[in-house]
């Protein structure tokens, strides 16, 4: 494997929400043991990487997260990045050690404006609302925080009023990702939104951050799915750059995780995106189908 840009880290897969579609909190005993996990820092960074993501499961329920934070940055990491449900960044006192241990984006998981929402699908009545904490308390620290959204059916079609409602709470990066339902037939397969469903949704948030001068980036929708003017908001995960290291010592590229890659279909031959673009994932061909994907023959292509 080339050398990543990133080192992530998924420290365990303990976690104090119950988020739909969430494979990465069925913990089973497994950790990254404190020692190790400054290793894996010193051996990445040593290898060229400069960014550090710690994530989980809750990267926050692990004490000695502030202390793998202070050890990235002396071994000469310039980024690094805490994935948290931000439920324990509402104290304030944790919120600043986080910031003073160096930590330089919190990704937090902001599913929805709506509080019913996103305590429905996180499992937890009061998430939405320390979230808000979290974000206040995060304000004044100087340390910037990107928005990873969760489009499901309950939360795609008001997708424009997310983006304005934690931009105006300080958020200045929106990563939007497809719930995942991967093989489990459960109530998680019916909140798999149809792309094309969403687009328009798409439209209006885009419309918001450009005005607004944020960055809005879109995982899981491939090209030839977008309408032209919202093909700059695609990302492709292996163009992260990142490689992951999970709590049972496993090592992969994001991209060629289930979570993330995908698969092309007969429609995509020939499709100028083919090199970067996986194609759509397994479980969304099996919720939906491949009607949506279609071989584009240049980057320009209208719709």
């Amino acid at each position: 494997m080339p050398t990543a840009r990133t080192l992530e880290l998924a420290l365990d897969y303990r976690c104090n929400l119950h988020c739909i579609g969430c494979r990465a909190c069925e913990d089973h005993g497994e950790r990254i043991a404190p020692e190790r996990a400054a290793a894996l820092l010193r051996e990445a960074r040593e290898a060229g990487a400069t960014c550090a993501w710690i994530g989980g499961g809750e990267p926050t329920l692990r004490e000695d997260l502030p202390a793998l934070v202070r050890h990235a940055r002396a071994v000469g990491f310039d980024e690094v990045v805490v994935q948290t449900n931000a439920m324990r960044l509402a104290y304030p006192a944790y919120a600043r050690a986080l910031a003073s241990a160096g930590v330089t984006e919190v990704r937090v998981n902001a599913k929805s404006a709506r509080a019913e929402v996103h305590d429905r699908l996180s499992g937890e009545a009061g998430a939405h609302a320390l979230l808000l904490r979290a974000l206040d308390n995060l304000g004044p620290l100087g340390v910037r925080v990107t928005a990873d959204v969760l489009l499901a059916r309950s939360t795609a079609q008001h997708l424009d009023e997310t983006v304005a409602f934690f931009a105006d709470r300080g958020v200045r990066r929106f990563a939007l990702w497809l719930l995942y339902s991967g093989d489990v037939r459960d109530a998680c397969e019916s909140e798999v939104p149809r792309i094309a469903d969403f687009v328009p949704a798409l439209e209006r948030a885009d419309a918001i951050a450009r005005s607004r001068g944020l960055e809005l980036v879109s995982f899981h929708t491939p090209p030839c799915t977008l309408p032209q003017a919202l093909r700059g908001t695609w990302q492709p995960a292996g163009d992260l750059g990142i490689e992951v290291v999970d709590p049972g010592g496993h090592r992969f590229a994001l991209h060629a995780s289930p979570f993330e890659g995908g698969g092309h279909v007969g429609a995509c031959a020939g499709c100028v995106f083919a090199d970067r673009c996986g194609g759509p994932r397994a479980d969304y061909l099996r919720l939906h189908g491949a009607d949506e994907f279609r071989a584009l023959s240049s980057a320009g292509e209208g719709r």
